[in-house]
C-alpha cells in the first residue's frame, strides 16, 4: 500500500496541506526546518518512489470566506487521503493548493497545463457565479462537494437531498410529526439542498413545516452551542413548546445543539449529517447521515482521469449515503 499525504501529516503532527507545500518545496508556505523535518518523514515511510511519476494533480482548495472549507477539519482530510491514495494508484502527484475567490490572479493562473495535468477544486463553498470563473479552463477539472444543475461541467457531490430525505423520514417514522431544522448562517449549495431533502420528506407525508422552528445557527460545534441555546432560552421565557425533534445540517450543528439542549437538562431527538468521527463518541451518540468520504475523493480522481482521454464530457456524479441510527433518536 502507497504511503499518503495524509499518513505523513498524522506522523509529522502537521496539516496535509503543509505536507504538499514541504513536498513540492513551495518557499515562504512553511519554514524550512519544519520542510525538512516533514521531508524527513516521508522518506522515512517510503512516500518517494524510485522512477518518475507520470503526472500532477492539484488540490484547490477553493476559499469563498464562509469558513466551511479546513483541509484539518475530519470530513476534509478523509476526503483527501481519499484522493490521495486514489492518485497514487494511479502514479499521480497530489498538489494541494489554497485560493480565494477573491484572488482573481490566483484562479487564473490555475489553468495552466505545465503545472499540472487536472484540477480537483473542493466547490464547497461555491456559489454559482464562481463556477463561471472555470467553466472556460483550457485544463481539465472536476468540481467536487458540489453540484450545480445548469452548469454543464463535472461536478463529482454528495445526494445531498436523498440523504436529508431519509434522515427526515427516519423522524417521522418515529411518530414525530412537529419537526425542526437548523440551519446554518453561513449557507452553501449543499445546505440549500439538504433543505429541499427535508421538505420533501415532511410533504410526502403531509406534514406541514412551521417556519418559526427553523433556527439558524454559525456552522461550528462551539458557536452553534450558544446560538441553539439562546434560541432555547427565548422559547422558554415566551412559553413557547420545542418542536418535537430537529434535523441538523451537518454534525457540527447537531453535536453543538445536543451539548445546549443537554445544559438546559432537556432531552430532544436530532439526527446530523456527515458522519464525522466525533459523533459516534459524543454522549448521546449521534443519528447521522453517512458519506463515504473516501470513496468521494476516489470517484473525483478517476473522473478527472477519465476526462484526460474525453476533455469533450461531462458528468454531474452523485455519491450515496445511508443513515447511521445511533442514541440522539432513542
Amino acid at each position: 500500500m502507497k504511503v499518503t499525504i495524509a499518513q505523513i501529516a498524522k506522523v509529522a503532527g502537521v496539516s496535509p496541506g503543509s505536507v504538499s507545500n514541504a513536498l513540492n518545496n513551495r518557499k515562504g508556505a512553511i519554514s524550512e526546518k519544519k520542510r525538512e523535518q516533514i521531508i524527513q518523514v516521508a522518506e522515512q515511510l517510503g512516500y518517494f518512489k524510485k522512477g518518475k511519476r507520470t503526472g500532477v494533480i492539484t488540490l484547490v482548495l477553493y476559499d469563498a470566506g464562509e469558513t466551511i472549507v479546513r483541509s484539518e477539519q475530519p470530513f476534509f482530510s478523509a476526503l483527501i487521503e481519499g484522493m490521495e491514495e486514489s492518485c497514487h494508484q494511479n502514479d499521480y502527484q497530489l498538489r494541494i493548493r489554497k485560493v480565494s475567490s477573491q484572488d482573481e490572479k490566483a484562479i487564473v493562473a490555475l489553468d495552466d497545463i505545465s503545472e499540472s495535468d487536472g484540477l480537483l477544486i473542493i466547490g464547497t463553498e461555491m456559489h454559482f457565479k464562481d463556477v463561471e470563473k472555470f467553466r472556460h479552463f483550457k485544463i481539465p477539472f472536476v468540481i467536487v462537494d458540489n453540484a450545480y444543475i445548469m452548469e454543464n461541467c463535472d461536478f463529482v457531490a454528495i445526494n445531498n437531498k436523498d440523504g436529508m430525505y431519509e434522515a427526515t423520514k427516519l423522524l417521522i417514522e418515529k411518530g414525530y410529526k412537529n419537526i425542526g431544522l437548523i440551519n446554518s448562517l453561513r449557507m452553501i449549495n449543499n445546505f440549500k439542498e439538504r433543505k429541499l431533502g427535508f421538505l420533501q420528506a415532511l410533504s410526502d407525508n403531509n406534514l406541514l413545516f412551521n417556519g418559526d422552528n427553523e433556527i439558524f445557527v454559525e456552522p461550528s460545534i462551539e458557536e452553534s452551542v450558544d446560538d441553539f441555546h439562546a434560541y432555547l432560552l427565548q422559547q422558554q421565557e415566551l412559553n413557547i413548546p420545542y418542536p418535537d425533534a430537529f434535523a441538523a445540517m451537518n454534525d457540527y450543528i447537531a453535536l453543538g445543539a445536543l451539548r445546549a439542549i443537554k445544559k438546559e437538562g432537556l432531552s430532544i431527538p436530532i439526527v446530523g449529517f456527515d458522519d464525522i468521527e466525533m459523533a459516534r463518541y459524543n454522549d448521546p451518540t449521534l443519528t447521522t447521515v453517512q458519506v463515504n468520504k473516501e470513496d468521494l475523493g476516489n470517484i473525483a480522481v478517476r473522473r478527472l482521469i477519465a476526462k484526460f482521454e474525453r476533455p469533450e464530457e461531462s458528468m454531474k456524479i452523485l455519491v450515496n449515503t445511508r443513515v447511521i441510527e445511533r442514541e440522539s433518536t432513542k
